[in-house]
């Protein structure tokens, strides 16, 4: 579930819209900023106080991979846990024919040294701001024509904190649609060295028909390690000591993480516009370029071996956008939007909210008249009518619901995603699909009978490696495991951590029935996936031998 930057176009799909925060219906829905946990919620279903020092802990052994992905710090000596499919860019790129990485996996103890990442940086939130104030001060005194003086103001303010010699980045962050503003101070890490990967196979295994499904079977891990001049830094007070038990079930666990970007509180009717015009075309765009590749990839060997990384994140998107649409055609939760709409107009108890949302309501059903129909959308000139009409048309309406919204709810609810760090929290829990039970977690045992089931037949085949140590693994290991926990694209490699911040798990994906989770959060169903810490030790240590990075792990 990496957080994958697309195509100008598709991009310009999914940023259409001015997006809002909604009321939070479940204890355990949100992707919460540091500074505004629902920290009565926690002590009261849960009896846990988070303490400064545990926010800050947990803060600063958190990681943001720029190039789409989380991470964490999981030793004293700079070393960060994160997904493969994150690191997946950077193993294409020092990547050859000769030496696959990607293939093969990539260990620094067999090849001999640590492989510097190419045009990989790592950020760290050392510091958080609230600017609030100020900026709407700023806002209130600007008298210029355009209105975006104050923007330039915290633009200035950001420079100000910023010293790019001592590796220091100040960025500004929006909250609330405006109502709020936060600076984000990082520590920018530039030289990050590849340690460990495994095999591609056995970090995707099942290929696409398993991707976005549980139960799993992946070893989708990862590990970096940080250097400054020369050297490896010195992360021994902002490290996640290791939990090789991991979580028992019902178990409360925490993900901090960055997750890309939410659309939750479109209004109904945007929604309607999203399952009608929008979201049908992307689909189709990403299936005639998943096509257009396959062709490209099965015709030329150097052309497979090039495009192998887009081509996963172009059908990985696919995946996810066709989620997307089945969720929005799932009429009763499309009539809880429609009801949480009504909710705020109520309890706003405004006419202009009101005549705001019928106002946006007429926009989207014009777009919807002139370019919807029987044929196929073309989103070449769809994508600038829908921005027009979000970016100046409906500019007013939605301020005035912004407003209204933070009026009522303020920070009880949770502000949309912005690829800005974030804590879920949940428990480890398995759900009913159907008429079926799944289990909260996967085993070893199930990895090989997955694999005997279809005869070693790809994408189900296990590398030579892995069938020769069968017999030495303890196949009871958990392997993989869900929870409640609350995520989105941008949370890969995401640290899932027990109330000690100790890592129990690492986050590589949601199951399939979360993909609507750009729009709204459903806790029976919706959960977040990850690898166990038992299982990435096990194999680690007997499958490829990796003492002594199981040993800098555990410390043992």
């Amino acid at each position: 579930m990496q957080f994958v930057s697309l195509t100008k176009l598709i991009a310009a799909a999914v940023a259409f819209s001015t997006v809002l925060p909604h009321s939070s219906r479940h204890p355990d829905e949100g992707m919460w900023p540091f500074d505004g946990l629902p920290l009565q919620v926690l002590k009261e279903k849960y009896n846990f106080e988070p303490t400064k020092e545990w926010l800050d802990h947990v803060r600063l052994g958190s990681v943001r991979f720029d190039t789409g992905g989380s991470g964490s710090f999981v030793s004293p000596n700079g070393l960060v846990m994160t997904n493969h499919h994150v690191a997946l860019t950077t193993l294409q790129k020092i990547s050859t024919p000769e030496k696959d990485w990607v293939a093969d996996g990539f260990s620094s103890k067999a090849y001999g040294s640590e492989v510097k990442g190419t045009d990989l940086t790592l950020r760290q939130l050392i510091e958080i701001q609230d600017v609030t104030a100020e900026v709407l001060a700023w806002k209130a005194e600007d008298k210029t024509p355009e209105g975006n003086e104050w923007r330039k103001k915290l633009e200035e303010r950001c420079e100000s904190l910023s010293d790019k010699q001592k590796h220091i980045k100040a960025d500004p962050v929006e909250l609330y649609d405006g109502n709020q503003f936060r600076i984000h101070v990082y520590h920018v890490f530039d030289d990050v060295r590849v340690v460990f990967a495994p095999e591609k196979q056995v970090a995707f295994f099942g290929g696409d028909p398993d991707n976005f499904t549980y139960p799993r079977f992946d070893l989708d891990c990862a590990f970096f390690r940080v250097y400054e001049d020369g050297k490896p830094i010195d992360s021994s007070k902002a490290y996640f000591q290791w939990n090789a038990k991991g979580a028992a079930t019902d178990e409360l666990v925490f993900v901090s993480g960055h997750p890309g970007s939410t659309e939750r509180s479109l209004t109904h009717a945007e929604m309607e516009v999203h399952r009608d015009l929008s979201v049908p075309a992307i689909v189709r765009l990403l299936q005639q370029r998943c096509e257009q590749m396959k062709k490209r990839m099965d015709a030329d060997p150097k052309v497979a071996f090039r495009l192998r990384d887009q081509y996963f994140g172009t059908m990985n998107s696919l995946k996810a956008y066709s989620g997307h649409l089945a969720g929005l055609r799932d009429a009763e939760m499309m009539a809880k939007m429609k009801a949480r709409d009504e909710e705020l107009i109520e309890k706003s108890g405004k006419a202009e909210v009101k005549e705001a949302f019928e106002f946006i309501a007429a926009e989207m059903k014009k777009l919807s008249d002139k370019y919807g129909g029987t044929g196929n959308v073309n989103l070449q000139r769809l994508m600038p009518a829908m921005q027009e009409v979000q970016g100046r048309v409906c500019a007013a309406a939605k301020s005035t619901i912004n407003k209204a919204r933070f009026e009522v709810y303020g920070t009880a609810m949770y502000p949309d995603a912005t690829f800005t760090l974030r804590l879920a929290f949940g428990t480890v829990k398995g759900y009913e699909a159907g008429t079926t039970m799944v289990p909260p977690k996967t085993t070893f045992h199930g990895l090989f009978e997955r694999n005997a089931a279809f005869d070693n037949a790809h994408p189900f085949d296990l590398p030579k490696r892995w069938l020769d140590a069968k017999g030495k693994l303890d196949l009871n290991t958990p392997f993989n495991f869900v929870s409640t926990c609350d995520i989105i694209g941008g949370n890969s490699g995401s640290p899932i951590l027990n109330r000690n911040a100790e890592v129990v798990g690492l986050v590589f994906d949601g199951n399939i029935e979360s993909l609507p989770g750009n729009y709204w959060f459903d806790e029976r169903v919706n959960r977040c996936v990850g690898v166990h810490t038992g299982g990435m030790l096990e194999a680690m240590d007997k499958v490829y031998g990796e003492s002594d990075l199981v040993k800098e792990l555990t410390g043992k």
